[in-house]
């Protein structure tokens, strides 16, 4: 009878662990579709790239970005590094994902990922941040294009730097009192909604991916040697490995 009690003890107990982990990974790898209306692009490439034209857009409540690999498609995957945030120059308070989906006029889903690392004020209003969009393209936008500008539309500074020896990335630096309008998604009760700020920003095309990246931080802070680091901490993470120092 003891025997029997304990036999039956210990099958419960297994079958209570199956039903939590099975559980969990049900939760984890679930995407659940939500309202939203906008998308985000970069103002100043949409010429080049037309992410501002995408049709049959789905959007999917975000998720934790430590958690982000289960609710990501196998196509994006191996694109998805992920930042060591003692290395941004402020202290992060909260870390997201999103996920938007498109289908291109053959029908093909794209797919684009934005990881948010937001510092909040006192307030709990985004104060700081660091935006990474990725989103999947079947050709590099700018391959017929030779941007040589030094500034951009509204006159901050436009800088072309190399990813790779025959890619470039461009850092658009604020050096005015104007900016192009920089968007990024943001989960409110209703849904997916975009803001609409200022932010200095990265562009570049990589692996079959387009990298559209915002930071904002005080203008005091963000000098020459800031940019520089900034500069270095997204090639790192568009390459996924390190460089040197």
């Amino acid at each position: 009878m003891v025997a029997t009690k304990k036999l039956s003890s210990i099958l419960f107990s297994l079958i209570f662990m199956n039903f939590i982990l099975l559980g969990c990974a049900t939760e984890k790898s679930e995407l659940v579709k939500v309202k939203g209306t906008d998308l985000t692009y970069s103002e100043y490439f949409k010429a080049y790239d037309g992410l501002d034209e995408r049709d049959n857009v789905t959007f999917y409540k975000p998720f934790l970005i430590n958690e982000v690999e289960p609710f990501l498609p196998d196509q994006v995957k191996n694109t998805m590094n992920t930042i060591n945030t003692d290395k941004l120059p402020f202290k992060v308070d909260e870390e997201k994902a999103y996920l938007v989906t498109s289908k291109d006029k053959n029908g093909a889903i794209k797919n684009q990922v934005q990881l948010s690392y937001l510092g909040k004020d006192e307030y709990k209003q985004t104060d700081d941040f660091l935006i990474i969009s990725v989103t999947e393209a079947d050709k590099n936008p700018l391959e017929t294009y030779d941007i040589t500008n030094d500034f951009d539309s509204v006159g901050n500074k436009l800088i072309k730097k190399q990813l790779t020896e025959n890619l470039p990335i461009y850092q658009q630096v604020l050096t005015t009192d104007s900016a192009l309008l920089y968007t990024y998604y943001e989960e409110n009760e209703k849904g997916i909604i975009t803001i609409g700020t200022a932010a200095n920003e990265f562009y570049a095309y990589y692996n079959g991916h387009i990298y559209h990246i915002g930071y904002s931080l005080d203008r005091e802070k963000n000098d020459v040697e800031m940019q520089k680091k900034m500069l270095q901490l997204v090639r790192e993470f568009i390459l996924a490995s390190k460089l040197p120092q």
